[in-house]
């Protein structure tokens, strides 16, 4: 009974997916419809320039010329730059353990470690409940069908969920 339940869907599909473009339309469907288009006139298109007068000025008369201000303010690097240059040799030597004790803090934070993780926990759970949902329904059987679909239901459920923090 199922077997033929099954026929009986794939020739519809079948049937469904040869059947013609247009047969909707039966004999009324116009072949020329998609080459008609709205015809602009190219005449129309074209620029139309207001004659000039020749009593209107149309440019300046003067010769002056506004150039905007620019105000150069000091960059915070120069300023870096600068001070580190100024510094002492052991000063220096310093400044590079501080920056050095710094960075080193900052790729052992909490923060750090969470973004190097390659997956997030929803997403490790999405596929994974896909992944059986799946061979669950591969291999068949009514309890299978069952429980590969509620598998594939939970594991939609928190790939949906890992979007939506993202």
């Amino acid at each position: 009974m199922k077997s033929k339940l099954y026929y009986l869907l794939a020739m519809l599909f079948i049937a469904a997916c040869s059947s013609p473009k247009y047969a909707y339309h039966f004999d009324r469907y116009d072949y020329n419809s998609g080459k008609k288009g709205n015809k602009v006139d190219v005449a129309k298109m074209e620029n139309e320039v207001s004659p000039i007068q020749a009593e209107q000025l149309l440019a300046s008369k003067e010769n002056t010329m506004v150039l905007p201000l620019e105000k150069k303010e000091p960059s915070v690097k120069e300023e870096i730059k600068k001070t580190y240059v100024q510094m002492s040799k052991s000063e220096r030597k310093a400044f590079r353990a501080d920056v050095k004790k710094y960075l080193k803090e900052k790729k052992e934070s909490v923060k750090a470690t969470k973004s190097t993780n390659a997956m997030d926990n929803d997403l490790k759970l999405a596929a994974i409940f896909g992944a059986v949902g799946l061979v669950a329904l591969i291999i068949s059987g009514d309890v299978f069908y069952i429980i590969g679909g509620i598998a594939m239901i939970i594991g939609v459920v928190f790939f949906v969920k890992w979007l939506v923090r993202q």
